[in-house]
């Protein structure tokens, strides 16, 4: 076991002998610190372990800022395909806790779908190991995947392997149109061959992200090229509020006509971002802020799993709840 995991663990005990409350920070760049829970820092614990070009395969511990993942990447013509945001001092760790996942998300999947292995510790400080550096590894309880998301309410995620793909050259263009109108024609163009990797509507305008070759866009009638730079103000989205309104982001089907308030669509649709005094009637709301703010309407089918899993890897609630 490695010296700064060995800490870790030993913190874990120790907390747990002491009826403590942790809470893993890594960046500190996205779910705020509680003032009743001890800090559990995996900020140490950084660094790309191993890195496959050929094999598609990068291994790192928690802590590696995603800037340093993205940059060892692209000096390989390579990326992650799940393109997380990055919101300042973002590590892989908290990205896999927090499941984020960026525009590219309808076309070419969720960070989930690109985990190959991990290796954690749990509520006890017992070292794991789950999945591997290949997929056909996985087998059983795909448990590697099943935490993300998890917040580190479960464990304390040490190690990840993940599933990179080739860089590829994208241009986005946009169309000035309604929101309503934008939402149709983004649902509609997902359902042609044309090779999408972004979809959203923002500012007036409806934007598009094509990747590799495709079809002669500008051709189109009100169809103009522009760099890629709203993918990035859009992921994550800090739009600047009046006074007295919230940020809130829904999850919707995709098809779901345009909402009151909303100043953002994107997920080709199924993500909108209101902005309003108070909660939108709509069954997957989260508050934002410049946190990430946890979500608690969960139905009771998901807390009843959640539950199970939180007595199989942290039956004396170490570590805090999100």
């Amino acid at each position: 076991m490695e010296q700064t995991v060995k800490l870790l663990a030993e913190q874990i005990q120790q907390a747990r002998h002491e009826n403590q409350t942790l809470q893993i920070v890594g960046g500190n760049s996205k779910v705020p610190l509680n003032d009743t829970a001890q800090v559990l820092s995996i900020q140490e614990h950084s660094g790309i372990l191993s890195y496959e070009p050929a094999e598609l395969v990068i291994t790192a511990r928690a802590g590696t800022r995603l800037q340093e993942l993205q940059q060892v990447l692209a000096e390989k013509k390579q990326m992650l395909a799940f393109e997380p945001p990055e919101y300042g001092n973002s590590t892989i760790g908290g990205t896999y806790a927090c499941a984020l996942t960026g525009p590219a998300r309808p076309f070419r999947g969720k960070l989930r779908d690109y985990v190959l292995g991990t290796k954690l510790l749990d509520g006890q400080g017992r070292a794991l190991s789950f999945g591997g550096k290949m997929i056909k590894n996985v087998a059983g309880y795909d448990v590697s995947r099943m935490l993300a998301g998890s917040k580190g309410s479960m464990a304390l995620v040490t190690e990840l392997s993940l599933k990179v793909v080739p860089l590829v050259e994208e241009v986005t263009y946009r169309i000035e149109m309604p929101e309503c109108e934008a939402i149709v024609l983004m649902n509609q163009l997902a359902g042609t061959s044309l090779p999408l990797s972004g979809a959203a509507y923002y500012g007036g305008y409806f934007y598009y992200r094509v990747m590799g070759a495709h079809p002669k866009q500008t051709n189109r009638v009100g169809v103009e090229a522009v760099d890629n730079q709203v993918w990035q103000t859009l992921n994550p989205f800090r739009p600047k509020l009046p006074p007295g309104q919230k940020l809130w982001r829904l999850d919707v089907e995709s098809t779901t006509p345009c909402i009151d308030g909303t100043i953002a669509v994107g997920m080709c649709g199924s993500r909108r971002w209101v902005a309003s005094e108070h909660k939108p009637e709509h069954p997957y709301v989260t508050l934002w802020d410049e946190r990430f703010l946890p979500r608690h309407n969960d139905g009771l089918g998901v807390q009843k799993i959640k539950q199970g899993l939180k007595k199989v890897f942290d039956p004396y609630h170490v570590f805090q709840d999100l």
